[in-house]
């Protein structure tokens, strides 16, 4: 059973697809030694829903620490008038939770009623912390007296000997205009104290603030809200719907979460229209007629409105920067100089900065400090701009502008749809890049044309076991960095989630000469991809690696059904990799189910430290002869275990420039065989592996036999730079 709302605007079962988050945030709030807490949210995402949500769900739980939750920024008023309101909102939730009546959260009361509210044993605290606030307001220092506002919840929390969880909402913060000095202090107190806080705004404003502050979060500090995915996007349509009794089929509810791009906030627009109007979304016209009327007067338009004019207060600004953004936005290029910006829109610095400063806040542009770009991806906000540039711009009357936009989002609704599809039939190569890490896999898995000549028609099992048999092996990459297409060219026509970019380094090897670049793109074709299809693809993807100046690359096209032999033959040719769905199903199970498996047999693991000085590695090989033991190694098997541990604690003693001098050791032992991993910090030196296999000095000493003699010794042996230093994975078989 759900609880009740307190501060929650919608209901719980409402608020979709940020259950991990609200884990998050909750976990955090338990911990004994926490710290501040970062929410980064896009804009129209729910950020400040999200930390009510967290507010209602924290008063209920009755866990460590009493939630206070206060949003700056809602009301442009003086900073002193906010003072008393968050000292008020403070103090009364502290009381509501203390007394567990979440009724006292919303109540009409004075200070003097709270007071006589607070339970016995907080009387003195509360009457101590309120004759404070009393003084302070009569001392007519407005700056003094919003510090003192904002540090009394520190204050009440170390009286009552009690933890409290401040939750901070920012999202309004950058609409207040001339009250830098309230920002400044609400950073001085929240942000730049190493105390239990969480402070949430939208994303590129925290962070120019936490760079304000001076101030770091590691990724367990910060918890980020994007829109919602196609799924919970989909979830949240159905449940309005049917909770509000509105009409609807898997289509229009399709065509609403994409007509909204996942935000909460326009989809419950759009479903609240519906009921106020109360028209059913059953077919694509009712919901293209409801979603015009809310850019033209409802309640998308109130908040687009409200934004636009908080960027651009005066009236003559706001219609210059309306042609000015609706210009740029149609324009080839929607990039434009900060300097021609300035000059068009005629303010001052200062307001021109600002200006600038709110849009690319708000991510209506995306601004560098030279160059300002209109993002188009925010697909409500520029219909909100064409419709209102065609009446307040070019004069057009109300009735035809609201013809011509019913018209072009019906026309475009099919297309919009097709999108939808098409990314939900994606391989989903972006997911699949961000899994390489240095594993060997069947190079006929990346060459089409070999795959088919060998697999085409053979059941699944007879193929994986034909693969396991490959000797011809591709090494992958370690990806560090993975990017959809579309985010790094503007000038190649490709759509999301149909290709990737991904970053990395050959056998994670983080030297200028490993690095790579992997460009991959998923082809359409209903049948094998034919030549001018593929070389139109190779045209492309050869133009992105060009156009961000990638020199080492490796291009890989995927189409579901393969390519055909011509095709084949100029991808050869040009060296690109090639895959089908098939192939692309092979991979991903080759790189996922090893860890489960793991998982789900868990392997006997034994972890050693010892010190790089003379005969220690005689402990180790001492270690190892008992473990090889008790897993009835033969005697010649084990003496070859000891003898190539040894070397490989020498060579490490020898070569790694250790600056811990310690060899760190692990041993493995697993149902057919025995894992020994030597590993040590340091760098090895370039000229190491070339020094392998030969004899040192005077040719008399063992120690220069290297890798050549542990892979004389093992079954396998693998050698590797991992971050700040080396790895050698020796394994031996039972047999």
């Amino acid at each position: 059973m759900t609880h009740p709302r307190i501060v929650g605007n919608v209901r719980r079962e409402d608020f979709v697809g940020r259950d991990a988050q609200l884990r998050q945030l909750i976990g955090y709030s338990s911990e004994v030694d926490a710290r501040k807490l970062l929410v980064l949210a896009a804009p129209g995402v729910g950020g400040s829903e999200f930390l009510r949500q967290s507010y209602d769900e924290l008063f209920f739980r009755r866990g460590y620490s009493i939630p206070i939750y206060f949003a700056f920024g809602k009301d442009d008023e003086p900073a002193a008038k906010t003072a008393v309101n968050f000292f008020q909102t403070f103090l009364q939730q502290y009381i509501a939770y203390r007394r567990v009546d979440p009724s006292l959260c919303n109540a009409t009361l004075t200070l003097h009623e709270l007071t006589e509210l607070a339970l016995p044993t907080d009387y003195e605290a509360v009457t101590r912390i309120v004759e404070s606030f009393e003084r302070e307001r009569s001392a007519e220092d407005d700056t003094s007296f919003v510090r003192f506002c904002l540090a009394a919840p520190r204050k009440l929390a170390a009286d009552v000997k009690r933890s409290l969880v401040p939750l901070i909402d920012c999202i309004a913060l950058p609409n207040l205009i001339g009250q830098a000095g309230l920002v400044d202090e609400v950073v001085k107190s929240f942000l730049r104290r190493n105390e239990r806080v969480v402070v949430g705004g939208l994303r590129r404003h925290m962070t120019a603030l936490t760079r304000l502050a001076g101030v770091e979060f590691d990724d367990r500090q910060v918890i980020h809200l994007e829109k919602l995915d196609d799924e919970d996007a989909d979830r949240l349509v159905d449940s309005l719907t049917r909770h509000l009794n509105i009409q609807s089929n898997e289509q229009t509810r399709d065509l609403i979460v994409q007509e909204a791009h996942g935000s909460p906030f326009f989809i419950a627009a759009l479903i609240q229209a519906a009921r106020d109007t109360q028209t059913p979304v059953n077919n694509f016209l009712n919901c293209q007629r409801l979603y015009v009327d809310e850019l033209m007067g409802g309640r998308i338009n109130q908040h687009c409105s409200s934004i636009f004019s908080q960027i651009a207060p005066q009236a003559q600004t706001r219609k210059t920067l309306l042609r000015l953004l609706y210009e740029s936005g149609m324009s080839d290029g929607s990039k434009s100089s900060v300097w021609s910006w300035k000059k068009r829109l005629g303010v001052d610095a200062t307001e021109f900065e600002r200006i600038v400063d709110a849009l690319h806040i708000n991510e209506l542009v995306n601004s560098s400090g030279s160059v300002v770009e209109v993002n188009r991806e925010a697909s409500v906000w520029m219909d909100y701009l064409h419709a209102h540039y065609r009446i307040e711009v070019a004069g057009e009357s109300r009735a035809l502008a609201v013809a011509n936009t019913l018209i072009e989002t019906l026309k475009r609704a099919p297309q919009a749809m097709a999108r939808k599809y098409r990314r939900a039939a994606a391989i989903g190569l972006p997911e699949l890049l961000s899994q390489f890490n240095c594993q060997s896999i069947p190079a006929s898995l990346l060459h089409y044309d070999r795959f088919a000549a060998a697999h085409k028609g053979v059941d699944m099992d007879s193929v994986n076991a034909e693969l396991d048999a490959e000797a011809d092996l591709i090494r992958l990459p370690q990806i560090v960095q993975v990017a959809d297409g579309t985010a790094l060219s503007t000038s190649v026509e490709i759509e999301e989630k149909r290709s990737a970019i991904a970053h990395g380094f050959e056998a994670a090897d983080y030297t200028d000469e490993n690095e790579v670049v992997w460009i991959t793109a998923q082809i359409d074709s209903k049948l094998e991809a034919e030549v001018d299809l593929t070389s139109e693809w190779c045209d492309r993807l050869a133009h992105i690696a060009r156009e961000c100046n990638f020199t080492n690359i490796r291009v890989w096209l995927v189409s579901p059904e393969g390519f055909s032999p011509e095709a084949s033959a100029v991808l050869n040719e040009r060296g690109l990799y090639s895959s089908s769905r098939r192939q692309i199903e092979l991979l991903t199970a080759r790189l996922e189910p090893q860890a489960e498996q793991e998982t789900a047999t868990p392997a006997d693991e034994y972890e050693m430290v010892i010190p790089m000085s003379e005969d220690t590695e005689l402990i180790a090989a001492h270690t190892v002869e008992q473990i090889a033991r008790r897993v009835n190694f033969r005697p010649d098997a084990i003496n070859q275990i000891k003898l190539a541990l040894v070397e490989a604690c020498i060579n490490a003693a020898e070569h790694s420039l250790s600056p811990d001098r310690k060899i760190y050791q692990r041993f493995r032992v697993e149902n057919d065989k025995l894992v020994v991993t030597v590993a040590s910090r340091g760098v090895v030196p370039a000229n190491i592996p070339g020094q392998n296999g030969g004899l040192s000095g005077n040719g008399k000493s063992r120690r220069g036999w290297g890798l050549k003699l542990i892979r004389s010794l093992m079954d396998e042996v693998e050698f590797e730079r991992v971050d700040d230093g080396t790895q050698l994975r020796m394994t031996k078989y039972l047999k």
